[in-house]
Order: C-alpha cells, then sequence, then structure tokens
C-alpha cells in the first residue's frame, strides 16, 4: 500500500480539527465566554497531541500494511516449483519398475521435447501420449503409467496461500503464468489442488493460449488480458531461459531457487511479504 494518500487525508483531517478549536476559542474571547481560556489550553494541548496520534497511526498502518514498492505494481509467477511443489526426478527415479525402464523414462521420455506438446494444447492428449510410446515401445506399459499418474504427485508449497494474501493485503496485483498441461490441470483442479489460484488476479497458462515460454507471445497474451504495464511487472520462475525472455519483454524478473532466497530478493526491490 502506498501510504501517501492516507498521510494527506490523515494531515488534512489534523489540520482541519487544530483550526477548528482554534476558531472556536477565538469567536469565545470576543463573547466574552467562560469556555475560552478553556478551549485556548486545548488547543495549545492538541496542538501537540494530535500530530503524536497521526503518526502512530501511520506507524500501526506500515505494521498491518507494509509500503508497496514504488516499481511494482504486479507480481508474476510460474507455478511449477515456485508455487507448487512437482518433484517429478523422485517419481520418476522411484516409479517401481526395472532398472532397463527407467533408464528409458529418464534418458528418453523426461527430456523429450514432446512435452511441449502437451504445453501448447494443439492436439489430444492420447495422440502426444502415442508418440511417446514410440520412443521405445518396449516400455509402453511404464511410459503411459509415468504421462497419466505424474500429476498426481503435484501439490502447493506450504507457504503458497499465504505469499499470494500477503502480497495482496501490500497492495500488489498476483498473476501466474504457466506451461501447463490440460488434462493435469483438469485433474488438480477437480481435486482441489488448483484451489488457490482463486487467490490471484488471473494469469494465463500455455495450453489456454496454445503458445509457450519462453515464447514472447505467452507474456503478450498476459498483458493484453489484464492491461499490464511490463515495467511495472515483477516476474519469478525456477527456469533461467523464461527469465531471460521476461527481461526481454521488459519485466523485472529474477530465477527462483528457494523460498528463503526469494523472500530476500523480494525485500530488496522493495517488497515485504
Amino acid at each position: 500500500m502506498n501510504h501517501t494518500p492516507l498521510k494527506r487525508i490523515l494531515a488534512a483531517a489534523g489540520v482541519i480539527f487544530l483550526l477548528g478549536i482554534y476558531v472556536t476559542a477565538f469567536i469565545c474571547s470576543f463573547i466574552n465566554s467562560g469556555t475560552a481560556q478553556v478551549l485556548f489550553r486545548a488547543a495549545l494541548g492538541c496542538t501537540i497531541l494530535v500530530p503524536v496520534l497521526l503518526y502512530l497511526i501511520l506507524m500501526v498502518a506500515r505494521v498491518i500494511r507494509p509500503q508497496k514498492s514504488a516499481a511494482v505494481d504486479a507480481v508474476v509467477f510460474d507455478l511449477g516449483k515456485v508455487l507448487l511443489d512437482f518433484p517429478w526426478e523422485d517419481f520418476t527415479g522411484n516409479m517401481e519398475v526395472s532398472p532397463e525402464a527407467r533408464e528409458v523414462l529418464l534418458t528418453k521420455v523426461v527430456p523429450s521435447p514432446l512435452w511441449h506438446e502437451f504445453d501448447v494444447n494443439l492436439r489430444p492428449f492420447d495422440e502426444i501420449v502415442e508418440e511417446f510410446v514410440r520412443l521405445d515401445p518396449r516400455y509402453e506399459a511404464e511410459i503411459r503409467n509415468l504421462l497419466e499418474t505424474e500429476d498426481q504427485i503435484i501439490t502447493p508449497f506450504w507457504y503458497t496461500s499465504d505469499l499470494i494474501r500477503s502480497l495482496k493485503r501490500a497492495g500488489y496485483r498476483v498473476y501466474y503464468l504457466s506451461n501447463w498441461t490440460k488434462e493435469w490441470y483438469d485433474h488438480l483442479k477437480e481435486n482441489g489442488v488448483m484451489d488457490f489460484l482463486s487467490l490471484t488476479d488471473g494469469g494465463v497458462f500455455s495450453f489456454d493460449v496454445h503458445i509457450a515460454k519462453p515464447d514472447p507471445g505467452i507474456y503478450q497474451a498476459l498483458f493484453d488480458r489484464y492491461h499490464l504495464d511490463p515495467g511495472r511487472c515483477l516476474f519469478i520462475d525456477d527456469t533461467q531461459k523464461n527469465v531471460d525472455q521476461a527481461r526481454k519483454m521488459g519485466m523485472s524478473s529474477f530465477l527462483f531457487t528457494n523460498y528463503t532466497d526469494m523472500k530476500e530478493k523480494l525485500s530488496s526491490l522493495g517488497i515485504e511479504i
């Protein structure tokens, strides 16, 4: 929250209050009212007490709602591994499959560019799964199991909802910009995993606009949809190429590594959570 309007309102109220007391005392002195002296003393006392009281009110307001950064209006988050815990490496490595199948999953399936096809949502999910299977048909069952169940390990981080609420209380708008598979989103939404998104001001999924980060088009889609000024936005992502593209688009941006580091980087930008 920017405290300048509050300061102006309190200052105006204080001046009007003091002026009212002094004017009343002045009028009473002309009509020989017995209350003139009392009012004059009260005015002198209020001249000291009112500024002190206004100062205390501002200090309390600052504690309850920290001052908003002058450089940032909106904070934009990636989801996976930033607001959502997605330990797919552990999941894949711990699957109950043969060593040979695990090797195929880790070396052929996980790094495959076919994941991009899920994100942009231009073809049916099942059709893309069939292409994954063709990477090594010997392990069709294992590949299908990975693709069809991996979303079950996704959960919000412990800090996710509180982080969003804290930023909103401080006066920032909060958005998301994420590469995501529509089928996974539907499952997660149905199971309540995505409920925290209702706390945000909105966002853009790659499957919705058929463009994935770091394509400039998905960033522009966010700007256009919510009438955002890139120069007033902060973007946080766990992938360096996405961070680099955000900077090219005019956004402030930094790489997410962990919550503590993020909190320190936000603080350095004047954003307290």
